[in-house]
């Protein structure tokens, strides 16, 4: 019976722990978007070059630490004629590499852990190089023959003459997840450096939490559960990935859960791939919703992002000739940066500040 109440503890405590992680998250987005909301809004209303569109997407994102958000904001300036379509386009590209940052940074929690820091650091960077090298074949191809936006065109033709929909789809999980990031917020007496701080502390004092009481849970039975059910095959994993990430609306947020498992040794890389694509395409949903009350243009735009992530999978995912090739990457990475605990930390700051704003900054 103390066995039985000690692993119900246990359970109850990984619950906790994830839901005060995942409010640790929503406080740095929410601290973050405050001090960099507003240049993150003025800089997206304010280019017609496809290029300085692509960074501009992996900058606002970056600041606001949610495609969903960045990509609710894009069909809402298409809708309201502030960019034309095929300028929102490379912008959703952009706004995909940008929300990994947040797993990235999570992963960083496990930094002197060795071969812990190497599996979590893997797991959030394949999701970077599959994103950067979705972006790298697909842009040019957009700027060429403008599949995508001919294809949005298409299919918002097809299924909507007019929008009549007037319903804001609203998940308890991620009110629940506001309610206590508002509690954070009034903790740090409404200032959003001590949010930022206060919210990095207890998203990696969480993660070290969930990542003991895994390992109490004893791991082997866990992983038999993940290996039987959830990550059985690469289908489940990414149809688990869609469904996760629609009922939190931030595949920041499910891709960032993932990374303390993937730390614990629960699930592999090549497991956590799949799964990571399904996050792209639950994301996408969002912006979707949020069309809905709009307009068929804010509803073809978002329809480009559902486009777009489809197409990453078809062409990489399903090519046996790249599907390794995000693998391959996040494994060397992951292996030098196990080496030498600053490549993550240059990456990181190089990759998604220093040179989106040194691009955005001579482009214009």
């Amino acid at each position: 019976m103390n066995k039985r109440l000690q692993l119900y503890l246990q359970i109850f405590g990984v619950i906790a722990a994830l839901y005060l992680f995942l409010v640790g998250i929503k406080g740095l987005s929410t601290g973050i978007k405050h001090l960099g909301g507003d240049f993150a809004n003025e800089i997206m209303s304010t280019t017609s070059n496809p290029f300085l569109a692509l960074f501009i997407g992996i900058l606002a994102t970056t600041l606001f630490q949610s495609s969903s958000t960045t990509t609710s904001i894009i069909v809402g300036m298409v809708s309201g004629g502030a960019i034309s379509l095929s300028g929102a386009i490379p912008m959703i590209m952009g706004a995909n590499i940008g929300t990994t940052v947040t797993n990235t940074i999570v992963s960083m929690g496990h930094i002197n852990r060795g071969n812990e820091f190497k599996r979590a650091f893997s797991a959030s960077t394949v999701h970077d190089f599959f994103n950067i090298l979705s972006v790298s074949i697909l842009f040019p191809l957009e700027m060429a023959f403008g599949f995508l936006e001919k294809l949005a065109k298409g299919l918002g033709t097809l299924l909507f003459g007019s929008i009549s929909a007037n319903e804001v789809f609203k998940s308890p999980i991620k009110t629940a997840i506001k309610y206590g990031s508002k509690f954070l917020e009034k903790l740090s007496f409404d200032n959003d450096i001590i949010l930022i701080l206060l919210s990095i502390f207890l998203t990696f004092l969480m993660l070290y939490l969930i990542v003991k009481l895994l390992r109490s849970l004893v791991l082997k039975n866990i992983k038999k559960y993940f290996d039987a059910y959830i990550f059985k095959n690469a289908f489940r994993a990414m149809l688990f990935g869609i469904l996760l990430t629609i009922m939190v609306q931030s595949s920041s947020i499910t891709t960032s859960t993932i990374v303390p498992l993937a730390g614990a040794g629960i699930v592999s890389l090549r497991q956590i791939y799949p799964f990571t694509l399904g996050a792209n395409i639950g994301t996408t949903v969002t912006a979707l919703l949020a069309a809905l009350t709009l307009n068929v243009t804010a509803l073809v735009a978002a329809f480009a992002h559902l486009f777009f992530n489809l197409a990453g999978i078809l062409i990489i995912y399903l090519n046996p000739l790249l599907s390794n090739i995000p693998l391959r990457a996040a494994e060397w990475v992951a292996e030098k940066s196990h080496k030498n605990k600053f490549i993550p930390i240059i990456y990181l700051i190089i990759f998604f500040f220093i040179l989106p704003l040194t691009i955005i900054y001579t482009g214009r």
